[in-house]
């Protein structure tokens, strides 16, 4: 089986990388046409040999190399990320969505709210995972109680940082580690770290030595640093009800939410949650997820 995936590279690289390593019966191939005509041109050569076509996003609007897809009939899968749900609501209510790949291509989704809103353009997804993490080593014991959250520098409004503002203002003598931004756009105070960008294993080490992670977005998928998180045992503040996190999206369900996760981590004397890294290293195993997703495929493309 021959597998083209093409998107943005954060993941879509990363998951034909796993999935290559998983499966040597296939082949899963990354063609990074929405930053290189080369490899738009290496994407329509190896086309016409494909059996299937993941785009890792939800497509509504012009695509050349979707276009290709349709005009060699080839099986298309979608995988919807993040805000590509809301770009379509939109564009679904002002008229302005472009159908033809939604209506040809099978949809996965990986989160509860992008399943809703994929639903009302009129759609069937499926849920489908695809991110996974390796088993991590947590630490034994946390030196205090902190607090660590991820934000696009570009985008610091959308991934919360009024209320990461409003947390650390009121909880002076926590500290706040913020990764991702290199300036805030607003006033932080004195207890609120800034890293800036970071590598993936910089990150992860913050990871391990901080029990609270903060999940502030407006809008959300299935976020990968959640899962990351929750595999060192950390707890989870996210604005989205997920079975395993604690939701705030008010000023109020925040400060309930960090009273609650204090006094948990307090009560058992500072160590992690195993029960959450024993619950990720069942339920997003690589394995497991990888496994599931190819069969996932294999379906599409039978059908």
């Amino acid at each position: 089986m021959l597998v083209l995936i093409n998107g943005l590279p954060l993941f879509s690289k990363r998951l034909a990388d796993d999935l290559n390593a998983f499966d040597a019966t296939s082949k899963f191939i990354f063609c990074d046409t929405y930053n290189s005509k080369l490899q738009q041109l290496k994407f329509l050569a190896l086309l016409p040999f494909a059996d299937v076509v993941i785009s890792m996003n939800g497509v509504t609007d012009n695509s050349g190399s979707l276009n290709a897809v349709l005009k060699f009939k080839k099986k298309l899968i979608m995988q919807w990320q993040g805000t590509d749900s809301l770009l379509a609501m939109e564009r679904f209510k002002n008229g302005t969505i472009k159908r033809d790949y939604v209506d040809y291509a099978s949809h996965f989704v990986d989160f509860p709210l992008q399943f809703e809103e994929v639903s009302t353009l009129g759609l069937q997804p499926a849920y489908v995972f695809f991110k996974s993490v390796d088993a991590k080593t947590p630490i034994n014991k946390y030196e205090n109680i902190s607090c660590m959250t991820y934000m696009g520098d570009s985008r610091q409004e959308f991934y919360g940082i009024n209320k990461l503002k409003f947390l650390a203002e009121n909880y002076p003598g926590i500290e706040f580690k913020l990764f991702g931004v290199k300036k805030p756009t607003v006033q932080l105070p004195k207890n609120v770290k800034v890293f800036g960008w970071v590598s993936a294993e910089e990150f992860q080490k913050e990871l391990q030595s901080t029990p609270v992670f903060l999940r502030l977005t407006e809008h959300d998928g299935f976020s990968l640093s959640v899962i990351e998180a929750m595999s060192y045992g950390c707890e989870v503040i996210w604005t989205f009800p997920y079975q395993y996190s604690y939701q705030a999206q008010t000023n109020d369900e925040m400060s309930n939410a960090f009273e609650k996760v204090k006094q948990i981590i307090s009560n058992r004397n500072l160590t992690p949650n195993h029960d959450l890294i024993n619950m990720v290293k069942h339920d997003y195993n690589k394995d497991v997820i990888l496994s599931g997703y190819i069969e996932k495929i294999k379906s599409v493309v039978k059908n």
